[in-house]
């Protein structure tokens, strides 16, 4: 008896052990297998997102205003800024600041709310 007990035992763990292997998914090898890449390997950067020359308005609904296209409202209206090239350079300032004194607009160089509207609703 004490034999047919242990044979049962072995038994019993035997069919456990199998009834969990047979409900493990099967992988093809033509899968493919998502593996992370090695943390030795560098990562690529994130892509630069456009500038914008419009600065934290404080919960306004004002849309900002790429440097970009800054540039290419003024040259369209007359105030050269020189290259479109999306950089808030002093030449771009200077043609802003213009802008802003012609139009009624307090002179800053800065990029505000008023001012976006104004050159969006300019007509060239």
């Amino acid at each position: 008896m004490r034999h047919l007990h242990k044979s049962l035992g072995v038994l019993v763990l035997s069919a456990l052990f199998l009834a969990g292997c047979a409900g493990a998914p099967e992988t093809s090898s033509d899968a493919p297998r998502a593996t992370p890449p090695p943390p030795s390997r560098p990562q690529p950067a994130p892509a630069p997102q456009p500038r914008t020359s419009q600065p934290d308005s404080g919960g306004s609904n004002a849309e900002g205003m790429t440097v970009f296209e800054l540039q290419e409202r003024l040259n369209e209206l007359g105030y050269k800024v020189g290259t479109v090239d999306g950089v808030m350079g002093p030449r771009t300032v200077d043609a802003l600041k213009k802008y802003q004194g012609d139009n009624k607009l307090n002179p800053s160089g800065a990029v505000d709310p008023d001012t976006i509207k104004k050159l969006r609703a300019a007509i060239k």
